[in-house]
C-alpha cells in the first residue's frame, strides 16, 4: 500500500477539524492523538486502524476546548490542598464521568484482530517509538512495540497475544476509550511501560486527560482488563525464621509461585529492638516444593514467630511480589493509573510498579527541598465513577514503590479489594481524598471492601512530619468493610497507625479479624467525633511502637470487643475522647504489655467533657507500673472512666499527681462485689500506696461478672482469589 499524505482526520466530531491558534511547542513535547499539527506534513497509513506519526519529532497534544486545568498545588475549585487532600468535589448537577446508573457490561473480546507486526496493517510500516497511534478497529499485539503515545477509539481494541511474553513501552499517555486486554497465559508476561515520565511536568487534577501527565486513563466507556495469573498474595511463615535461613516453610502450600518470584518477609521483632520496624528480607524463590520455599539467599534478619495470646500465635508474612501483568513506570519517572470509565474494570493479579508521581515542594526539611505528592496521580485510582464502579473486583494486584497513594477508590462506590498488597508506597496506601478542611466533611465512598488485604511499608517525606499516616485511612461512607486485612511498616509522625479513622471523615465500618505489627506509632489511630456507633472487634496489634489503639478526638462511641494488644512500646490503648451518647467500651481485651511499657491503659488529655468510658472484663498483664493510668491534663476535662471486672498481674491503678481532680473513676476488680470510687489523695479511705489515691464506696448498676479470654483465629493465608472466566 503507498503512503498516503492527507490533513489529520478529526476525533471529536467537527469542532476539532476548526482551525485553531498554534501553541508554543516544549522542548519535550508529547505525541498528538488528535492531530492539531501546524505547519507540518502528517503521514497517515490508511487501513482499518489508523496512526498518526511524525519522522523525527514528537507532536504536541493540546488541551481539549473548554478545559479549564488547575493550576499546581490547587484544586479545581480553587483551595489549596494539603498533601493528603485532593481536587474536586462534584457539585449540585455536575457529573463525575459515569452516571449512576448501571455499570455497561464489558464489551466483547476476541484475539482475532489485525497483528500489530503486519505492516500491511498499517499501511505498509509498523509504527515506531515516535508514532502517536490511534487504534479504530480490533489489533492483537503480538510481539514488542515502543510508541510515542497511544489512543484506543471506542470502536476499537488492543489485545496483548496470550502465549507470547510481551512489552508494550509508550513515551506518552495511553488513552483506552475502547478495550485494553493484558491477559497472558500463565507461562507468558504481558507488560505496559512508560519509560520516559518526566515527573517534573505533571499538573495534577482533573477529570480530563492532561498530556504532560503520562500514565493510563481509561475514559469514556473504556475497559481495561488486566488479568494475570492467579497466585496466593501472602501467607505467614509456620514458624520462626532465623538470620541465615535459606528456605521458608509456609503455614499453607501457595497456589501460583514460581521460581524468579520476589518475595517480601515483613518484621515481626519487638519494639526495643533497633530499626524494628524496617527489618523486611527482599529475596527470589529458587524452588516451590509444597509448603516450603527455597531462597535465592540467606536471610538478612530474624522475624520470630511471636505468641500474642487469644489463641493466636503469628509469624512473619511472607508476601508475593510478583505477577505477570505488569503496568509500570521506572524508578526514575513513575507514571499513574487513572479510570472514568463507565464501564467495570476488571484488575485481577497485576504488578503495578513505580507509579504515583511526586513533584518539588515549597518546603524543606534539613536545608532540603521535600517532594509532595502530585494531586490525583496514585496508583490505581477510580476517580469520581459514583455508582458506575459498583461490582468492580480487584483481586491479588500489588502496588510497590509508588511515590502516592496506592488503592484509591475516591467518590466511587461498591468496589472490593481483595488479597492485595501495598508494598514500599509514600502517603496513605488505601484512601481517598480527604475533606479540604475540618469543617468540612469528606466525599463519600459507599460500600468499600478491604479483603484480606496487606499495607506493607508505608513512608512519607520526611518522616518526622508523616502525622496521621496510614496504612488504611477508613473513611466516609455506609456499607464499607475491612476484614482480615494487615498493616505493617507504617512510618510517621504522632498519630501515625496501621488503620485510622479519620477526622471529618466518619464512615460506619465493619472492622473484623484485623492485625497491626511493627508501626512506628499505632496499630489503631482514631480521632473522629462521631455521629454513629462504631464497632472494632477481633482486632490484634502486637510490637507497635506507639499504642495498640490510640482513641480520640472529643466525643464518640466505639465498642472494642474480643481483641488482643500485645507488646505495644507505648502500651495497650490510650483514652483521649469520652463518649457521646452511651460512651465508649472497651470489653475483652486481652491486654499484654510484655515488659515493653509502664501501663496497658492510660488516659489522656479530654477536650470535651461527655460520658464514661468503660473498660471490662479485661485481662491486663505485662506492664511495669499499672495496668490502667488517670493522666488527663489540667488544661482539658477530668477522667470519667469505669473500670470494671477486670484482672490484673500486678498493681491495679495509679493516678497522675498532676492531673486533675477526676469527675469519677470507678473501680470493681475481677472476683469482688464491691466497687470503689477512686480520687485524689486525702479524699478519703487511704488506697494501696501504688495507686496514689484514696478510694470510696461505688455503686454500679450491673452486678460482678468475670473476664474474658478472646478467643481469636487469624488466617494465615491471603484470601483465594481467581482469573476472570474465559
Amino acid at each position: 500500500m503507498e503512503f498516503e499524505h492527507r490533513p489529520p482526520e478529526p476525533v471529536n466530531g467537527a469542532d476539532d477539524a476548526k482551525p485553531r491558534p498554534a501553541r508554543p511547542r516544549s522542548h519535550r513535547s508529547e505525541p498528538d492523538h488528535k492531530g492539531r499539527i501546524a505547519r507540518r506534513r502528517l503521514l497517515i497509513w490508511g487501513a482499518v486502524g489508523i496512526v498518526a506519526a511524525v519522522t523525527g519529532e514528537e507532536l504536541v497534544r493540546q488541551t481539549p476546548v473548554g478545559f479549564r486545568r488547575p493550576r499546581p498545588g490547587r484544586t479545581e475549585a480553587g483551595a489549596t490542598p494539603s498533601p493528603h487532600q485532593h481536587s474536586a468535589t462534584p457539585t449540585s448537577g455536575a457529573t463525575s464521568g459515569a452516571t449512576s446508573a448501571p455499570p455497561a457490561p464489558p464489551p466483547p473480546v476476541t484475539d482475532g484482530g489485525r497483528r500489530w507486526s503486519d505492516p500491511a496493517g498499517w499501511g505498509g510500516a509498523v509504527p515506531g517509538p515516535k508514532s502517536a497511534v490511534r487504534i479504530t478497529d480490533q489489533v492483537l499485539l503480538d510481539a514488542d512495540a515502543t510508541v510515542g503515545s497511544l489512543l484506543i477509539e471506542p470502536t476499537g481494541s488492543l489485545v496483548f497475544a496470550k502465549d507470547t511474553d510481551l512489552t508494550l513501552g509508550s513515551a506518552g499517555n495511553i488513552e483506552v476509550r475502547g478495550s485494553l486486554v493484558l491477559a497472558p497465559s500463565d507461562t507468558a508476561v504481558h507488560t505496559v511501560r512508560f519509560p520516559a515520565v518526566d515527573e517534573r511536568r505533571f499538573k495534577g487534577g482533573g477529570m480530563t486527560v492532561v498530556d504532560s501527565d503520562t500514565g493510563l486513563w481509561v475514559t469514556g466507556a473504556g475497559y481495561l482488563r488486566l488479568d494475570g495469573a492467579a497466585r496466593t498474595a501472602w501467607v505467614r511463615a509456620a514458624g520462626a525464621l532465623r538470620a541465615g535461613d535459606t528456605s521458608i516453610t509456609l503455614a499453607a502450600a501457595p497456589t501460583g509461585w514460581k521460581a524468579g518470584d520476589e518475595l517480601a518477609v515483613t518484621p515481626t521483632g519487638a519494639p526495643d529492638g533497633e530499626d524494628f520496624t524496617n527489618q523486611y528480607d527482599l529475596r527470589t524463590v529458587r524452588q516451590v516444593n509444597g509448603s516450603t520455599v527455597v531462597l535465592d539467599g540467606p536471610l538478612k534478619y530474624a522475624h520470630p514467630r511471636v505468641a500474642v495470646g487469644g489463641g493466636v500465635t503469628v509469624g512473619a508474612e511472607v508476601l508475593n511480589l510478583t505477577r505477570n501483568v505488569r503496568v509500570e513506570g521506572t524508578e526514575q519517572g513513575r507514571a499513574h493509573i487513572h479510570l472514568t470509565g463507565s464501564r467495570r474494570a476488571d484488575v485481577r493479579h497485576a504488578a503495578l510498579r513505580w507509579l504515583g508521581p511526586r513533584a518539588e515542594g515549597k518546603e524543606k526539611w534539613n536545608g532540603k527541598a521535600v517532594t509532595e505528592p502530585v494531586l490525583g496521580r496514585y496508583g490505581l485510582h477510580f476517580h469520581m465513577l459514583a455508582d458506575a464502579s459498583r461490582g468492580t473486583v480487584v483481586e491479588g494486584v500489588v502496588v510497590r514503590d509508588a511515590g502516592n497513594h496506592a488503592f484509591v477508590p475516591h467518590m466511587s462506590h461498591g468496589v472490593t479489594f481483595r488479597s492485595c498488597i501495598s508494598h514500599n508506597t509514600w502517603e496513605d496506601a488505601y484512601w481517598w481524598d480527604g475533606p479540604q478542611d475540618t469543617r468540612t466533611p469528606q466525599g463519600p465512598s459507599d460500600d468499600i471492601g478491604y479483603e484480606s488485604c496487606v499495607a506493607s511499608r508505608t513512608v512519607f517525606e520526611p518522616n518526622p512530619r508523616g502525622y496521621r499516616l496510614t496504612g488504611f485511612s477508613l473513611g466516609a461512607g455506609t456499607g464499607s468493610r475491612a476484614t482480615d486485612c494487615v498493616a505493617v511498616g507504617v512510618q510517621g509522625a504522632t498519630g501515625a497507625s496501621g488503620y485510622e479513622w479519620p477526622e471529618t471523615s466518619e464512615g460506619v465500618w465493619t472492622f473484623e479479624r484485623c492485625l497491626a505489627h511493627n508501626n512506628l506509632e499505632n496499630g489503631i489511630f482514631v480521632w473522629l467525633n462521631a455521629q454513629h456507633h462504631h464497632t472494632v472487634t477481633q482486632f490484634v496489634a502486637y510490637h507497635n511502637g506507639g499504642w495498640g489503639i490510640e482513641h480520640g478526638a472529643y466525643l464518640n462511641d466505639f465498642d472494642y470487643t474480643a481483641s488482643v494488644l500485645y507488646g505495644n512500646a507505648a502500651g495497650g490503648v490510650a483514652v483521649h475522647a469520652l463518649g457521646r451518647d452511651k460512651g465508649t467500651v472497651f470489653d475483652g481485651l486481652l491486654i499484654d504489655a510484655a515488659g515493653q511499657s509502664d501501663y496497658a491503659v492510660s488516659t489522656a488529655k479530654h477536650q470535651l467533657a461527655g460520658q464514661p468510658v468503660t473498660v471490662s472484663r479485661c485481662r491486663l498483664t505485662g506492664y511495669r507500673k499499672a495496668g490502667v493510668a488517670f493522666r488527663a491534663t489540667t488544661d482539658g476535662e477530668p477522667d470519667d472512666i469505669q473500670v470494671l471486672d477486670c484482672s490484673f498481674s500486678g498493681n491495679e491503678v495509679w493516678l497522675d499527681p498532676e492531673a486533675p481532680a477526676p469527675k469519677r473513676i470507678v473501680l470493681r476488680k475481677a472476683g469482688e462485689s464491691q466497687a470503689v470510687e477512686v480520687g485524689k489523695p486525702g479524699g478519703g479511705k487511704a488506697a494501696p500506696a501504688e495507686w496514689n489515691a484514696s478510694v470510696a464506696p461505688a455503686s454500679v448498676p450491673d452486678g460482678p461478672r468475670q473476664p474474658v479470654t478472646p478467643a481469636l483465629r487469624l488466617s494465615d493465608t491471603a484470601a483465594k482469589t481467581s482469573r476472570l472466566p474465559t
